[in-house]
């Protein structure tokens, strides 16, 4: 579980830049939203921001994802880019590096990773984990006369100078440790495990314009359990759906029908509809389920951008609670422009839950928490509060 992430330096975020996701000490809903790790840190499970068009909302999501873009960068050349985009609404940030910080819990351990790189190369990436409340370094990469250079230690685990002369060889400079581990045959037992979570912990993002529609069938097809709650979920919401059939088609191929009953002048019939014949909302409801199932399911990370397209507010919030109320180390990170969601803090959210974006007039994105705020206690509707401005992140409307 993702403790905090720090950036700099990257898309509309110019300044230093931190995303926790470790609990205050309110303990309200607190079986539902956080998870104890071995040493006391209570995380949250869940994220949400708030904050005006072009406000840094989106870019918060595609930081994150570039990040893990670049750790599964396995680049041909080292001519390829790196994928970073720095701040560029300034003269100085374009030439300096950008700057990522991360601490995570994986299987149990804690982690901190640090990395400052261009679009080009990597100047910096240092993994270490902890035992006690110091660091202990795992490996630390740098670059030295246009070459990465990996150093590990030896008091974490013995690496033959042969191996290690292999892994710098085949890191280049455009490129993550990780990616470069994976090209040579060795035993890194703490790197192996980051790179477990990098490509099963990080789901792929869900943006609006996002085509689940493969993905959702796929999870229908092969997974009874997701199929059998994903027909509850539709008769409860009252979508005429009342059935899931498969069959195979002329071809033999497999297909998924829709069963609608419909009530007329004849009484009540049932007819087939295929996927593709399902409205955009209902298709984009069922890969949003979909995904949360598989997060839940897997104790993953999960990015939504804009939540609320093309999804009733109940729903959404249906689709919440039911995440939360599963036990699972999983976490889910959204942006939306539902502000109705601060109406349900300490039933369905938390304070700590609640992040705002907003642009100063240099045009840098800033990120902020509901609870930097003094005096919450006192505010008896959080939603109203939001639109008379109290908390800022809200559209300049001009006359």
């Amino acid at each position: 579980m993702i403790e905090e992430i720090s950036f700099k330096n990257i898309l509309s975020f110019k300044n230093e830049t931190t995303l926790s996701f470790e609990a205050t000490g309110d303990r309200s809903i607190e079986t539902s939203h956080v998870v104890e790790m071995p040493n006391g840190t209570r995380l949250l499970k869940f994220a949400l921001v708030l904050g005006a068009n072009a406000s840094g909302k989106s870019n918060l999501l595609y930081a994150l994802e570039a990040l893990h873009g670049f750790w599964t960068f396995n680049p041909s050349d080292m001519d390829s880019k790196t994928g970073i985009e720095p701040f560029m609404l300034d003269s100085d940030t374009p030439h300096e590096p950008s700057e990522f910080n991360l601490k995570i819990w994986i299987d149990g351990i804690r982690y901190w990773y640090q990395l400052r790189l261009t679009g080009k190369v990597v100047f910096l990436e240092r993994l270490s984990y902890y035992k006690t409340t110091q660091p202990i370094l795992v490996f630390e990469r740098r670059l030295e006369d246009g070459q990465s250079v990996i150093k590990t230690n030896p008091a974490v685990q013995k690496i033959d100078g042969e191996t290690l002369k292999m892994l710098s060889l085949n890191c280049l400079p455009n490129m993550s440790v990780f990616a470069a581990r994976g090209r040579v045959n060795m035993k890194f037992s703490h790197v192996d495990n980051f790179r477990m979570w990098i490509h099963g912990g990080f789901m792929p993002t869900i943006y609006p314009e996002t085509d689940m529609t493969k993905f959702a069938r796929r999870m229908l097809k092969d997974n009874n359990d997701f199929k059998s709650y994903m027909l509850n979920f539709l008769k409860m919401a009252d979508f005429n759906i009342t059935g899931l059939n498969e069959h195979a088609d002329e071809e033999g191929l497999r297909k998924l029908g829709f069963e609608h009953t419909v009530e007329n002048e004849r009484g009540k019939e049932i007819y087939e509809l295929n996927f593709i014949h399902q409205s955009n909302g209902t298709r984009r409801l069922l890969g949003i389920e979909a995904a949360v199932f598989d997060l839940c399911l897997n104790g993953s990370f999960l990015m939504i951008d804009e939540m609320d397209a093309s999804l009733h507010p109940e729903l959404m919030e249906y689709i919440l609670r039911q995440f939360l109320l599963e036990p699972s180390q999983s976490q889910l990170l959204i942006t939306t422009h539902y502000d109705g969601l601060l109406r349900t803090v300490n039933d369905l959210i938390r304070k700590d839950n609640i992040w705002f974006t907003e642009k100063d007039k240099s045009g840098a994105s800033q990120l902020y928490s509901l609870v930097e705020f003094k005096g919450l206690s006192k505010i008896a509707h959080l939603d109203k509060a939001y639109r008379n401005g109290i908390f800022g992140a809200l559209p300049q409307i001009k006359d």
